[in-house]
């Protein structure tokens, strides 16, 4: 196994691990929310703190499933135009977006960073209601999920100028079948 194969595989399984494993997050999240339906609706006796954690939990999933769905190529495209072209224009495409992406990523992680570590300095605590929790450990999860997003686009940037140069190399990513990455082609192919 070539160094480059190893690399995408071991990236690929983080991005993996942690799409799974936040996938987790939103029977968290459905949690707090039927234990508050119930309590607020049943029992007559609101709580004060479900409502930011569902929040919190879920602004923690969706910017920690970057790097999955990047990995999983569910982020938007225009398919019109990329999907007439050929592999080597798709290459092509593919090494400006991912490079363009990794300058903006880069810029947003240094302010994530520096948002981050404000928030951490003052101990900030939320001021939405009247349970106020402390946010900054919420906060610390942007820059590490910026950081996951931009080791997977290392790997998708590294994929397309492999493509667009003409390299051979074992993508781990062409053994899967799209009906693994997609349950509905999946069905349509036992039909």
């Amino acid at each position: 196994m070539s160094v480059v194969t190893r690399y995408l595989v071991m990236q690929d399984g983080l991005s993996e691990f942690v799409g799974r494993a936040i996938s987790w997050l939103t029977l968290a999240m459905i949690g707090v929310l039927v234990f508050e339906i119930i309590a607020r609706y049943f029992l007559n006796a609101p709580t004060i703190w479900a409502h930011e954690t569902s929040t919190m939990l879920y602004g923690a999933f969706c910017m920690l499933a970057g790097a999955y769905t990047l990995r999983h190529r569910g982020h938007v495209r225009s398919e019109v135009i990329y999907g007439v072209m050929g592999p080597r224009g798709k290459a092509f495409c593919d090494t400006i977006i991912f490079a363009l992406g990794l300058l903006v990523l880069g810029v947003f992680f240094k302010l994530s960073v520096e948002f981050a570590a404000e928030s951490w300095a003052v101990r900030e605590y939320s001021n939405k209601s009247i349970w106020q929790p402390v946010i900054y450990p919420i906060k610390t999860v942007i820059p590490i999920a910026v950081g996951l997003v931009i080791l997977q686009n290392i790997a998708e940037l590294l994929r397309a100028v492999l493509v667009l140069l003409g390299i051979r190399f074992d993508d781990p990513r062409a053994r899967e079948v799209e009906s693994d990455i997609d349950p509905e082609l999946l069905n349509a192919a036992k039909d």
